[in-house]
């Protein structure tokens, strides 16, 4: 191929050409059957056939001419045209292999939706989604670190290896442990990280500087941009995925507020005081949501009615 048919090919593909050109080489890459994308995508190991694509455009030449040989200098332009057509189209089959190639690894993507899922990754971490989140990460980590993707909450269970540090993403914020246990839990409005064991660094994506590191029993909040630490007080941040509860001399409205996200379910009080009662020391081992109404009843002398996921407490 010459140097001046080369560098049309590459105004082509970059956009320098003139209009009038690009018109006809894109005309002529129309006639040409190219392949169904559907069938790219199912097929991945099928190559393009260039000299076959070369062939069936020099067969076509040759059978439009042959009627007029005396329109050689026609003939030549038209070659030299459908020429550079088929280099395209040979380039563009290229990079859709090449595409294809780069992306053959799949991504693997979990959706909890209405239940709670419990996913093993392939280092061996464990990671519990609650309800409505989304996780997504590689069917195989890279050689130097182990990168997720993550919205909503979770407990991460974090195999230790210092040489593949664990990054979790999320819209705002970067998590990065070397081995540790700690609960995510993301918003629109901000991003909490509790630790139960272990350490991990917790910064905003939008500034480097703003960042902490967390040790068990710490909370990272992340809010308005920026990000604060402080000791965690609420004992029953995983209960959501233990539904195990403890509380000493709480509000009814805590108790209740909780167990609504826990266990997905709609408690509300018919009289706003009901939830200004002060409960003394008050535990809930993994209970169905039935028994702790029930014992909530019994201990403040209250009715329930409703039924399902609409429970409303009187009096």
């Amino acid at each position: 191929m010459t140097h001046k048919e080369n560098h049309i090919i590459n105004g082509f593909i970059n956009g320098t050409l003139d209009k009038d050109s690009r018109l006809q080489i894109s005309q002529e890459i129309k006639n040409i059957k190219q392949p169904d994308e559907g069938k790219i995508s199912e097929k991945k190991s099928q190559k393009f056939d260039a000299d076959a694509a070369w062939n069936k455009f020099q067969n076509r030449i040759k059978d439009r001419n042959s009627a007029d040989t005396e329109n050689k200098k026609r003939y030549n332009s038209f070659y030299k045209l459908s020429k550079i057509a088929a280099s395209v189209i040979l380039i563009l089959g290229l990079s859709v292999s090449v595409y294809v190639l780069f992306t053959s690894k799949s991504t693997i993507n979990i959706q909890s939706e209405n239940m709670i899922k419990t996913v093993t990754l392939p280092d061996g971490s464990a990671v519990t989604l609650n309800i409505n989140s989304h996780l997504s990460y590689p069917e195989k980590f890279a050689e130097n670190n182990r990168i997720v993707e993550f919205d909503g909450e979770a407990f991460f269970k974090i195999s230790k290896n210092p040489q593949k540090p664990f990054i979790i993403k999320t819209d705002k914020a970067r998590i990065k442990v070397l081995g540790t246990s700690f609960n995510v839990n993301t918003d629109k409005k901000k991003t909490e990280v509790v630790v139960k064991t272990g350490k991990v660094e917790f910064k905003n994506i939008l500034s480097i500087q703003n960042k902490v590191v967390l040790t068990s029993g710490e909370k990272g909040i992340l809010s308005s941009g920026k990000i604060v630490k402080v000791k965690n007080k609420n004992p029953n941040y995983l209960s959501w995925k233990t539904h195990f509860f403890t509380y000493e001399n709480k509000k009814l409205k805590t108790i209740v507020s909780d167990i609504n996200e826990a266990y997905r379910v709609n408690i509300i009080f018919k009289d706003a005081d009901i939830g200004e009662i002060v409960t003394g020391k008050t535990s809930f081992n993994n209970y169905t949501v039935e028994t702790i109404i029930e014992i909530i009843c019994e201990t403040h002398h209250l009715k329930s009615t409703g039924n399902g996921k609409n429970i409303i407490l009187s009096y």
